[in-house]
Parts: C-alpha cells; sequence; structure tokens
C-alpha cells in the first residue's frame, strides 16, 4: 500500500500528489532561534500537521488531545480525501469529514489523480466508526476487503502504522513510540510477530500477567472490606445449623409408637409428612432467594446522580468543572446503566422461574396437607401429633437456613478461590516464560534478514555497525533494543545520540518495509524533520541510499526538509520535490 494523492473540498488547502519513490515536502523556510529559550521555533506551516492528517484519514480515533480533536472547530466543514494505492495495484479513495469525523466512506478506482469531492456514488457510503457490529466498522472493511494484508494478519493494520508515521517527537525511542507508553501488550507482540517470532505465546503471558493483577487487586479489595474472615463464620453457623438439626430429629424419632395404631398406617402419615417437610424446605429457600432478588431490583431503581447536577454543585461552590471530566463521568455513567440494564433483565428472568417454581410447590403443599388432615383425623394421640408436627416446622427452618448458609458460603469462598486461581496462573506464566525464551533463541530467517538490512542501512548512513536486539527481560516477556558498534566491534555511545537515534529509527522502519516488499503489506513512510540534526555527508548518503532502495524494493519514502536541511551544494531532483510550504503558503492555508 502506497499513498497516492491527498486534498479536500476546500481550496485553501495545498493538494498533494505522490511519486512511486522517493518524496520531499520542502519547507521553505529557515530555522527561527526563541531569544527567550533558545529552542528552533515550530514553523506550524503543515509539515507536522500532514502526518496527523494521513493518520486521520487511515482511520485514527479523534479525541480532544489530538489534532483534530483541537482544532475542530477551524475545519468544520472541511472533508479530506486519501487516494492510495492498493498492493492490487488498484487505487483506493477515502473520504473523511472533520465534523462529524465519525463517517467513512470508500471508492476503488483503477486510474490515479482522481477527484471525488463532488462525488455521490460511494461503494460504501458514511460508514460509522463505532458501528456494533465489528465486520461492518470502516476499519475492518479497509483492512479485510481492500488492503488484504498477508503479514501479521492477527493484528490490526495500525499497529505498525505508528511506525511508519512519525513527528518530531516521535524518536526518542527506535521501538517504543509516545503514544505506546505503559500499554506493552498492545504493540510487543505486534512487534515481535513483524520479526518473524511466535507472538501467541507472547500475547497470552501477557494476558495471564493482566489477570493475575486484576486478581490480586479483587483479593485487595475484598480484605479492605474485611470479607477475609467471613467464610469462618459462615461454617461456624453452619455447624452450629447442624448440631440443632440433629437435636430435633432424635425428638422426631421418638414418635415411632405411632406405627403401634391398628387403624391407620403411620408410615402412609409419615411420608406424607416428609413430603410435606421436603417442599416447606424448598419453599423456604425459594422465598428468601425472591426476597434477594426482589431486594436488588428496589436497589436498582435508585435514580443516580446526573452530569448537570453535578455541574450544578460545581457552579454553586464556584468550582471549575472540566469538559473532560464531565465526559469520563458521562462514559462510567451511560457504561453503568447498560450493565444494570443487563443484570435487572437476567434478575427478572430469575425471579419469573422461581416464582413459577413456588407456584408449584404451594399447590403441591396445599395437596398434601389436606390428604395429611385427612388421614390425621383418626389418630388418637392428638396432642402428641401437634408436638410432632412442631418439630417438623423447626427441622423444616432449620434445614432452610442451613442451605442459605450454603449459598452464602460459596460467595464467602471467592478470596481462597482467586487465591488458589493466582497459582493456577503462576504455574502456566512459568511454562510460557520457557516457551518465550525457547522462541527467541531459535534460528528465525526474517529476524535474520530484517537484522542484516537495517545493519546495511545504519552502516551506509552512519558509518558504524547496529544491531537489532530481542531479549527476555525480568518479567519473562521481551524487551527490543538496538547496539552500535565502532570499528574495533567494540560498544559505543554513538546509539544515545540524538542524531544516531534518529539513524536508528528510520533503519528499523525501513528494513521491515524492504524485507517485507515482495509480500502484501505497508510500502511507505513519511518521516517529519527525519534529517534535523545530521551531518552533511550522512545526510547525502542516506538520501542516495533511499533512492537507490525505493527504486530496487518498489517502497515509497516521504520525508520533510527545511532549508538548513539540504547538505551544501547538494540538488534535490525537482520531481522528488512534491510539494513546498512557506509563511503565507501552508498546507491548510493558515497557521494553528
Amino acid at each position: 500500500m502506497k499513498l497516492s494523492k491527498i486534498y479536500a473540498n476546500n481550496q485553501k488547502f495545498k493538494s498533494i500528489i505522490f511519486n512511486e519513490g522517493f518524496n520531499v515536502i520542502y519547507g521553505n523556510i529557515d530555522n527561527e532561534i526563541n531569544q527567550d529559550t533558545r529552542k528552533v521555533q515550530e514553523h506550524n506551516i503543515g509539515k507536522t500537521s500532514l502526518v496527523y492528517l494521513i493518520d486521520f484519514l487511515l482511520l485514527k480515533g479523534v479525541n480532544k488531545k489530538n489534532f483534530f480533536g483541537k482544532h475542530n472547530k477551524k475545519f468544520s466543514d472541511w472533508v479530506f480525501f486519501l487516494e492510495i494505492k492498493l498492493n492490487s495495484r488498484e487505487y483506493l479513495t477515502i473520504r473523511r469529514a472533520v465534523n462529524p469525523n465519525t463517517k467513512i466512506s470508500f471508492k476503488k478506482h483503477f486510474s490515479k489523480d482522481q477527484n471525488y469531492s463532488d462525488e455521490t456514488n460511494w461503494d460504501y457510503s458514511d460508514l460509522l466508526m463505532n458501528a456494533e457490529e465489528q465486520k461492518k466498522t470502516p476499519r475492518h472493511i479497509l483492512e479485510t476487503k481492500y488492503l488484504q494484508f498477508d503479514v501479521n494478519t492477527k493484528f490490526n493494520y495500525r499497529n505498525f502504522l505508528s511506525h511508519l508515521l512519525r513527528t518530531q517527537n516521535d524518536y526518542q525511542d527506535v521501538f517504543k513510540l509516545n503514544k505506546f507508553r505503559g500499554k506493552d501488550k498492545d504493540w510487543k507482540p505486534s512487534l515481535f510477530k513483524l520479526l518473524g517470532f511466535d507472538a501467541t505465546i507472547l500475547q497470552t503471558k501477557y494476558e495471564l500477567d493482566s489477570e493475575i493483577k486484576s486478581d490480586k487487586e479483587f483479593i485487595k479489595k475484598l480484605e479492605e472490606q474485611g470479607d477475609s474472615d467471613e467464610i469462618y463464620k459462615i461454617k461456624a453457623a453452619i455447624e452450629a445449623k447442624e448440631v440443632e438439626k440433629n437435636e430435633f430429629k432424635k425428638e422426631i424419632d421418638n414418635f415411632n409408637f405411632y406405627k403401634k395404631e391398628k387403624n391407620i398406617s403411620f408410615d402412609l402419615v409419615k411420608n406424607i409428612e416428609n413430603e410435606i417437610s421436603r417442599l416447606n424446605k424448598e419453599n423456604y429457600v425459594l422465598s428468601y432467594n425472591i426476597e434477594q432478588i426482589q431486594k436488588s431490583l428496589d436497589s436498582e431503581n435508585m435514580p443516580s446522580i446526573q452530569v448537570n447536577e453535578i455541574k450544578k454543585i460545581f457552579e454553586e461552590a464556584t468550582i471549575f468543572f472540566p469538559d473532560n471530566l464531565s465526559k469520563d463521568y458521562q462514559d462510567v455513567l451511560n457504561f453503568s446503566q447498560q450493565i444494570t440494564k443487563e443484570r435487572k433483565k437476567y434478575l427478572k428472568e430469575e425471579l419469573s422461574e422461581l416464582q413459577g417454581k413456588q407456584k408449584k410447590t404451594d399447590k403441591k403443599l396445599k395437596e398434601l396437607n389436606k390428604q395429611r388432615g385427612k388421614n390425621l383425623s383418626f389418630l388418637k394421640e392428638k396432642d402428641s401429633f401437634v408436638k410432632y408436627k412442631k418439630y417438623q416446622e423447626e427441622l423444616i427452618k432449620i434445614e432452610g437456613d442451613i442451605i442459605v448458609y450454603q449459598q452464602k458460603l460459596e460467595g464467602a469462598k471467592t478470596i481462597e478461590n482467586y487465591q488458589k486461581s493466582i497459582e493456577d496462573i503462576k504455574n502456566k506464566i512459568t511454562e510460557l516464560t520457557v516457551l518465550i525464551k525457547e522462541e527467541i533463541n531459535k534460528d528465525n530467517i526474517n529476524y535474520r534478514s530484517i537484522k542484516e538490512i537495517f545493519r546495511e542501512i545504519y552502516k551506509k548512513t552512519f558509518e558504524y555497525t547496529a544491531n537489532l536486539v530481542v531479549q527476555q527481560n525480568k518479567q519473562g516477556n521481551i524487551d527490543f533494543d538496538t547496539i552500535v558498534l565502532n570499528i574495533s566491534k567494540d560498544l559505543t555511545g554513538k546509539q544515545d545520540g540524538y542524531t544516531s537515534t534518529k539513524v536508528l529509527c528510520t533503519s528499523f522502519v525501513l528494513a521491515i518495509l524492504v524485507h517485507y516488499s515482495a509480500k502484501s503489506f505497508f510500502r511507505f513512510a513519511y518521516h517529519d524533520g527525519i534529517l534535523e540534526s545530521w551531518g552533511d555527508n550522512h545526510k547525502i548518503h542516506f538520501i542516495e541510499l533511499i533512492r537507490d532502495y525505493c527504486d530496487k524494493y518498489g517502497i515509497q519514502y516521504t520525508i520533510s526538509l527545511i532549508k538548513s536541511d539540504i547538505p551544501s551544494g547538494f540538488k534535490l531532483q525537482d520531481k522528488e520535490i512534491i510539494r513546498t510550504l512557506s509563511k503565507g503558503d501552508e498546507l491548510f492555508g493558515f497557521e494553528f
């Protein structure tokens, strides 16, 4: 996939048509030094904004912190179009407005440099970014129907895109971009796979690490609530009830003399009593559970505090209430309401089922009580049987209490169960840690090839030898690193310099693109300000290498330059400069 053209419905925007190979966004401007901070001032002509725009049109999410979220009002009626060349040699135009930014349109075509600003016939029109059905989201359609990559297919196409689109703030680290801070599980498995390793074991390891962390937090919360000793209290209550139950059973057994009655079989009476006892016990438990569900339903009908009520309180207290806090609270409130709605649905279903069972039980009890009454009328020792009946009722209540306590016991075993689960997970993690180490040590053809290309690019640009390193860390996961050797093959501090880090960044990206150039994968990169701070010789070596690689491997590489970035006496080819920007001739027609 390569970039072909980018344009907008607003004539202020400077359309760009990309070459197949090496491209330059040229800033016809000199570096200016801020006299107060002594730092290079921002140019604000659009070189960096182009990174954000391409990312936006390749379906990046929008929030208040990123470019089109912060400048939403300035682009309220703007619609942008990105034409890309697919690996099938066909073209695809992606249409996306800034407001609303959630509707995406696609149109495939066979010729380059089209203008669909007024097009109404789209293959897919106004797809919702957050469609409920995942297969109908524009990202899924772009990835599966149009891009059709055969590299890293188990991961979202956007995982590696951040390495291809770099601003001047994205060269601090070769692998770990700012947007991935603290989220290794979101990018390391994908990169691990790109380097030719089995990422499944690493993904599973991260998932288990996360599960353990979650379980430990849950246990800590239960212990803070004082639930850790609840299990012992319930066991003691069950034990006391069992003693009481046995005492009542003994009393009931003393009534066996009824078997001597001549005119009626006491066994018949006893059988009826046992069935009544069983049903009463069942009814007791049903009543308890019905009561608990009704309480839960009543509690969930309590009104929640709405955002506008909170805002009113803040206003009365003359305290500023940030918009992002309002949104975050509203998101939590919406999520909570959704969960409550689902829970109420299942609770009502369970309540209906329990009430149905109770109705059947009540009906059966009425029939048995009627039958028992007829039989007991023949017994002479009525006073004794009243006592017998009382013991039976008490026994039913005790057995019902025991059942309820046993149900509570299952819930109170949570901490114990979670602790056991953690131990099981730790054992699995130990096994995965060994497998990850074995995977790193395997002979990996893809990794070997990427390292060779990486070394070649760095050496031709910066003279030293650089190596990619994949190693296991203390947590049993993996780390990516680079090392730079001098002519004597000794470690050097070169890799720690800002210029060297930039060379390492672009060497890594180009090594991936070159290695997979014969596959269906990305074949472009745009690196903003990559040559700033380089020495002239390094710049010349790099540009010449890029020209050669673009021709040889069919990849597309775009950089941005300003006047002072161009080496003394070096000439760029006219066709390589695809857009010139300057003060008064900015990309969007205005500064930010």
